[in-house]
């Protein structure tokens, strides 16, 4: 499927010879631009794809593809890799390609399509003529955009829990043993985590593959790394507690 602009009028910016210009002149935002209604796509994969050029952009903006599915619920494709296709827009760039990949998580299709540009502050964005590719998108993503945001809610949720888990039991001075190979072992998979996201950076894996890795090791190497040489020391603090309690109690 192509999306000719000498046919569909964008939602934002103006079409001068089959192409889209925006222009933000400081204040940013998103600027929508199409929206594809029951896309035709075939196989577990699509991607929608095109050219691009830009011109003072200050900061760092993006192109978002949310696909719509029928229970209501939205997944985002984003350009925000370091290079290729799924690179950032920031500064100035020439024409060059872009895609935006989405891998399905089962058999429902997405029952629509939608292209936004988001900028945060100045700059004008040219884009081409653009065509919705299936089956498969041309990256291969370790999971697709659906999955990664249930890893990372889940991910989220298993480590509040096992946090307050933790804290319970250290300000009960119990299970020491248990509670500090749990700190180490979740700080070591954080590290293992940190270096699987920059991998996925440094391989221009998408949005949902790289975020998800690179904030669950933040948040174990912060909560339980740092946190383990103050569970240490409680539970040492509450057993001199108990052997003072033992020499002074009455014989």
């Amino acid at each position: 499927m192509r999306v000719d602009w000498s046919q569909t009028a964008p939602f934002s910016g103006q079409v001068v010879d089959d192409t889209v210009e925006v222009t933000s002149s400081g204040t940013g935002g998103t600027f929508p631009l199409v929206a594809i209604d029951r896309p035709v796509i075939e196989g577990d994969a699509y991607a929608l794809s095109g050219r691009i050029r830009y011109q003072g952009v200050v900061g760092v903006g993006f192109l978002e593809m949310w696909s719509v599915f029928s229970d209501g619920s939205r997944y985002f494709s984003r350009t925000q890799a370091s290079d290729g296709p799924q690179a950032r827009i920031s500064g100035d760039s020439g024409w060059r390609d872009f895609e935006l990949p989405f891998y399905l998580n089962g058999p429902e299709l997405p029952v629509r399509l939608e292209l936004d540009l988001v900028l945060p502050d100045a700059g004008r964005v040219w884009l081409g003529p653009l065509a919705l590719t299936s089956p498969g998108a041309t990256s291969s993503a370790w999971w697709s955009d659906r999955a990664g945001g249930l890893i990372g809610g889940i991910g989220g949720s298993l480590i509040g829990l096992t946090g307050a888990l933790v804290g319970i039991l250290v300000a009960r001075g119990r299970g020491r043993r248990a509670v500090l190979a749990t700190m180490v072992t979740l700080t070591v998979a954080g590290i293992g985590l940190l270096v699987a996201g920059a991998v996925a950076v440094v391989l221009s894996q998408p949005y949902a593959v790289y975020f998800p890795l690179i904030l669950g090791g933040i948040i174990l190497v912060a909560v339980f790394g740092s946190g383990s040489r103050r569970a240490r020391r409680a539970y040492e603090d509450a057993e001199l507690r108990r052997m003072r309690a033992m020499d002074t109690a009455p014989s």
